[in-house]
């Protein structure tokens, strides 16, 4: 087992794809859909694509959105308002993580290691104009997600998003984390 294995996807090992392909939460401004989830042995990938049309947002709450989340990070600027955009996971034993509550700020040693689950964001970009906002997200989940079901849960209440659960195969995760491969045997 990696003793840095929460911090993020290890960088000797081929991810395998799982079969997640879905909208997680909607509302008059945006969509945040789940793309694709890469999944290794200790942890996964979940990519996340986030899309904002201006509509009836006036000029300083525009600016508001497209200055908080218009770039890479998971610093205090995305989550310091009750209101920002949020994601956690919910796992059937009742345990959760969440982007918000992440004990490790940045990057942590890595033999401080926290008490799973966590759940980070570990990348993202993103583009805009006067209209239209489009970012990516790459959240890294750590443990493995335990076979069945689990939920992915994200609010966004500034754009109208409250807290919305959407449920995700924990199997199927699983089963493409069997499925990685490392570079060199």
């Amino acid at each position: 087992m990696n003793a840095a294995a929460w911090q993020g996807p290890p960088s000797d090992i081929l991810g395998h794809s799982a079969p997640i392909q879905q909208f997680v939460a909607r509302s008059d401004h945006a969509v945040l859909a789940l793309q694709h989830v890469i999944a290794f042995p200790e942890g996964c990938s979940l990519f996340l694509h986030l899309a904002v049309r201006r509509g009836s947002l006036d000029t300083a709450a525009w600016r508001g959105v497209c200055e908080s989340y218009g770039g890479y990070g998971a610093g205090p600027d995305l989550t310091a308002t009750d209101t920002g955009l949020k994601f956690g996971v919910r796992f059937p034993d009742g345990s959760t993580a969440t982007t918000v509550d992440n004990a490790f700020h940045g990057w942590g040693h890595p033999t401080d290691r926290p008490q799973p689950p966590m759940l980070v964001e570990a990348s993202g970009g993103s583009s805009y104009d006067d209209r239209f906002y489009e970012g990516d997200r790459r959240l890294w989940l750590w443990p493995l997600p335990p076979p069945g079901p689990f939920e992915f849960v994200v609010e966004w209440q500034s754009l109208g998003i409250d807290t919305t659960a959407t449920a995700l195969d924990g199997s199927a995760i699983v089963h493409a984390a069997e499925q990685a491969l490392p570079y060199w045997p």
